[in-house]
């Protein structure tokens, strides 16, 4: 009967130290308040396809801050200041995507490329890809995506052919609007 007791207690601290260890593990984005996000682009944006390369120099992003503790995090980012495939002038449409703080993006709509006179396009539909990373910085949250195994179509010629070998770098850092922080809890 002893060892029975014995037993007992080693499982239920084994069961206590599983479920700590799965609560600690859960990583999540914070905020100080609910409210608004914004964000802008620190380093230069580069997906990368069978056509080559679109860069874009601004990235402006904002969404709402729904809970001060979640796992999920949804922004509209607005690109600019895009060439693509040696276009200077093209346009992207805008970017709704939801970032986990697991790493996955989820992007949400389909987004267009449009090289000005190039006359071909690019389109990426709705996927979820991997991997984004996430590290604090005074208050606020860089956003560091490594991408890859983008989907995407494209119409040829200068656009290049379609493939699912698209790749997306460059980092962001979002803040709350009004003050107060958000960060990434690991």
């Amino acid at each position: 009967m002893h060892k029975l007791k014995k037993l007992g207690v080693v499982i239920a601290v084994f069961a206590l130290s599983a479920i700590g260890a799965a609560s600690a593990s859960a990583a999540q984005f914070t905020a100080s308040a609910t409210g608004s996000i914004t964000g802008k682009a620190t380093a230069t944006q580069v997906f990368t396809t069978n056509g080559g390369q679109v860069k874009c120099s601004v990235a402006a992003s904002s969404g709402t801050i729904k809970s001060t503790a979640t796992a999920e995090q949804t922004v509209e980012v607005k690109v600019s200041g895009c060439t693509a495939f040696g276009f200077v002038n093209t346009h992207v449409t805008p970017i709704q995507v939801n970032f986990t703080a697991s790493g996955e993006v989820h992007l949400e709509n389909t987004v267009t490329i449009t090289p000005t006179g190039a006359g071909c396009t690019q389109s990426v539909a709705p996927q979820t890809v991997k991997s984004t990373g996430y590290s604090n910085n005074a208050g606020k949250v860089k956003v560091t995506p490594n991408v890859t195994g983008i989907t995407y179509t494209s119409t040829g010629g200068l656009c290049g052919s379609s493939g699912a070998n698209g790749t997306l770098t460059g980092t962001n850092e979002v803040e709350r609007v009004g003050g107060g922080s958000v960060s990434f809890d690991p």
